[in-house]
C-alpha cells in the first residue's frame, strides 16, 4: 500500500487537531519555570526592591540600577559625567516593648539613594550580559515575518518573564534563547496586526491562551522543538481551575487566523520579489536584444563625408565633400567605416584644385 501524499493544508489541519487533542487531555500539570535559562537569573539586587522603586527606575529606561559601590564590587564604574538618578528607602529605628520587654523595628522615616544606570557604566561584563550574546536573532523561526511587521527582536531582561511583546513599541523582548518562546511574543505581534485589521477585542487571559497554542502549533508546524508540557501548563494556567477544552477549541479558530495572517504575508511579499526580479530580468534582455548605436552621431552626417586614399601616406583620408577640406586621417590604414569612397583618384583631384587651396594631406 502507498503512502498517503497529505496536502499541505491537510497537514497543518492534523497537527493542530493533534495538538488540541493532547492539550486538553489528562489532568492539571505544573508549570515549570525553571524549565528555560532566563538572562536575567534573579541576580540583579534591583529585583528586591519595593514596586514602587522598580518603576522609578523603569521610567528611567533601565532593567539594573546599583549604587556606586556596588558596581565598584561587580567590576564596573559610572562613565565620566553621567548622572546618577534616587529611590526611596524606609529607615528603621529599634524601640523596646515596655509590656514584654521585646525589642523590635519601628518605620522611622525615608532616606534617598543614588542609583546608577548599567547603561551608563562601563567595565566587566555581567553574566546575563555574556548569556544575552547567544541569542542569533537571525536563526529564530519566522524572524522574517517579523522584519516584514517591522517588529524588532533585541536581548533585553524582562524580570521573571521569559519574553515579552510591546505593540506601541513594536518590540519583542527576549529573556533567553527558547524559540518558543519567541514564537509566542511573535503570535502577540500578529494577533495585535488582525485584532486591529477587524476592529476586535480580545481578553488579556484568552489571547495569552492563543499566543500559547498558536506557538505550539507553529513549532510543531515549522520544525521548532516545544515543551508540550509546559503549553499544558501555561494554558491550565490562563483558562483558571476548570476544564480547558472550551477555552483551548474557540483560541483554535484565533491559531487559524495566526498561520493564515503568516501564509499571506509570506507570499505577498514572495510575490513582489517575483516581480521585481521579472523587472529586472526584462530589463537585462531588453538591454542585451537592443542594437547597440556604434556611432556616436547621426547617419545623415555621413552625406557630406568621403574617402580617398591617399598612396604617399598610404593611408584614408576624409573629406568634407561640400568645402573639399581634409578632416581627418586613419591611421590603421584601412577606409573609414560607412563613408563614400570617391571616384575620382587623388591625382585627379589635385588637378582639379589650385596648390594654395590643396591643404597637407597629413
Amino acid at each position: 500500500m502507498k503512502n498517503k501524499r497529505f496536502s499541505r493544508s491537510e497537514m497543518v489541519k492534523n497537527i493542530l487537531d493533534n495538538l488540541v487533542r493532547e492539550v486538553i487531555s489528562g489532568g492539571a500539570v505544573a508549570y515549570i519555570r525553571d524549565k528555560v535559562q532566563r538572562f536575567d537569573d534573579g541576580s540583579i539586587p534591583m529585583r528586591k526592591w519595593s514596586l514602587c522603586n522598580q518603576m522609578i527606575a523603569f521610567f528611567h529606561g533601565t532593567r539594573d540600577a546599583r549604587t556606586f559601590n556596588a558596581w565598584k564590587e561587580a567590576g564596573r564604574y559610572p562613565k565620566k559625567g553621567t548622572h546618577a538618578f534616587q529611590i526611596v528607602a524606609p529607615l528603621f529605628k529599634t524601640e523596646k516593648d515596655e509590656a514584654n520587654e521585646e525589642e523590635k523595628r519601628v518605620l522611622s522615616g525615608f532616606t534617598l539613594i543614588n542609583e546608577f544606570r548599567i547603561e551608563d557604566t562601563e567595565g566587566k561584563e555581567l553574566p546575563y550580559q555574556t548569556r544575552m550574546k547567544e541569542l542569533k536573532i537571525d536563526e529564530l523561526p519566522l524572524i522574517d515575518v517579523a522584519e516584514k511587521l517591522g517588529i524588532k527582536v533585541k536581548a533585553d531582561l524582562c524580570g521573571t518573564a521569559e519574553g515579552s511583546f510591546s505593540p506601541t513599541e513594536k518590540i519583542i523582548r527576549m529573556n533567553c534563547t527558547d524559540k518558543q518562546v519567541f514564537l509566542h511574543e511573535l503570535s502577540h505581534g500578529i494577533i495585535a496586526e488582525i485584532k486591529k485589521k477587524e476592529k476586535v477585542k480580545l481578553d488579556y487571559g484568552f489571547e495569552e491562551i492563543c499566543a500559547e497554542l498558536s506557538s505550539a502549533f507553529l513549532g510543531s508546524l515549522y520544525g521548532v522543538e516545544i515543551d508540550l508540557q509546559n503549553t499544558k501548563a501555561y494554558i491550565q494556567g490562563w483558562a483558571g481551575k476548570g476544564h480547558v477544552a472550551w477555552k483551548v477549541i474557540e483560541a483554535v479558530g484565533w491559531t487559524e487566523k495566526v498561520y493564515n495572517f503568516i501564509e499571506e504575508i509570506r507570499e505577498k511579499f514572495q510575490n513582489q520579489k517575483e516581480e521585481k526580479e521579472m523587472k529586472i530580468f526584462s530589463t537585462r534582455n531588453a538591454t542585451k536584444s537592443a542594437k547597440p548605436n556604434v556611432l556616436p552621431f547621426k547617419t545623415e552626417d555621413f552625406r557630406d563625408r568621403t574617402q580617398i586614399y591617399n598612396p604617399k601616406i598610404r593611408k584614408w583620408v576624409k573629406r568634407d565633400s561640400k568645402t573639399g577640406q581634409f578632416t581627418s586621417v586613419k591611421g590603421d590604414g584601412k577606409p573609414f567605416s560607412r563613408v563614400k569612397i570617391e571616384e575620382y583618384a587623388f591625382g585627379e583631384v589635385a588637378k582639379r584644385l589650385p596648390d594654395e587651396d590643396l591643404p597637407p594631406a597629413a
